[in-house]
């Protein structure tokens, strides 16, 4: 039950449902997700393990913000991690992972094509956890849940101005080809591309933040 919780408030936070800033309560979210207060208590710590959320005592819990800076400390961890991840799981990866990755692969390439951001979004999610999964290393499991989590709240906040959908599908379908096909070397490789782009897609954001700044200051 903890999982799904953690599931529907990463939604929430994710489509903006529950907002930067915003000061939510447990009693609010166990009535609204239609569970009770255990796993919804459980789920925050992990979100505010992930950096999502940050719980205040007594007086509730605080949705963060996002942050350029943030992200781009995050991908500089992520992209070691991700290549480690990628040689791992072309090496350890069992056949029905791999199968799957290849149609992770088409999928992916199937809802970019189509233009349908949130179908991609939940493809992705669900590339990072197959991965996690073929890399067979549990801490690196437990690791990228931070990463992972605060870069899928970034890229769907920002991907409709700045985010190339076939570029991001094309970078992810590379990288589950070549760890199904086992060639680590080239699943290293295709791991730096992946975050390499997510890298200049969050520089590319950096104008828009500061126009919001100005805008801000300004009213």
């Amino acid at each position: 039950m903890k999982e799904i919780a953690y599931d529907q408030l990463e939604h929430l936070i994710v489509h903006d449902r529950l907002p930067a800033g915003s000061m939510v309560f447990e009693v609010d979210l166990a009535e609204q997700l239609g569970m009770g207060r255990t796993p919804v208590r459980e789920a925050l710590q992990r979100l505010a393990r992930d950096g999502l959320v940050v719980i205040h005592p007594r007086r509730g819990v605080m949705v963060t913000e996002m942050s350029i800076a943030r992200q781009l400390e995050l991908l500089e961890v992520r992209r070691p991690l991700e290549q480690l991840i990628a040689t791992s799981a072309a090496r350890r990866a069992n056949a029905e992972e791999r199968n799957q990755m290849l149609a992770n692969a088409k999928f992916s390439e199937g809802t970019a094509a189509a233009g349908d951001g949130d179908a991609f979004f939940e493809a992705t999610r669900s590339n990072h956890l197959l991965l996690e999964q073929a890399a067979h290393n549990e801490v690196v499991q437990n690791v990228m849940g931070l990463l992972h989590g605060s870069s899928r709240r970034y890229w769907y906040a920002h991907y409709r101005q700045f985010g190339d959908l076939e570029r991001a599908a094309s970078a992810h379908a590379n990288l589950l080809r070549s760890i199904a096909l086992g060639t680590e070397a080239e699943a290293s490789e295709n791991a730096n591309v992946l975050v390499t782009y997510l890298e200049e897609f969050t520089r590319a954001t950096v104008g828009a933040h500061e126009l919001r700044d100005r805008c801000l200051v300004a009213s």
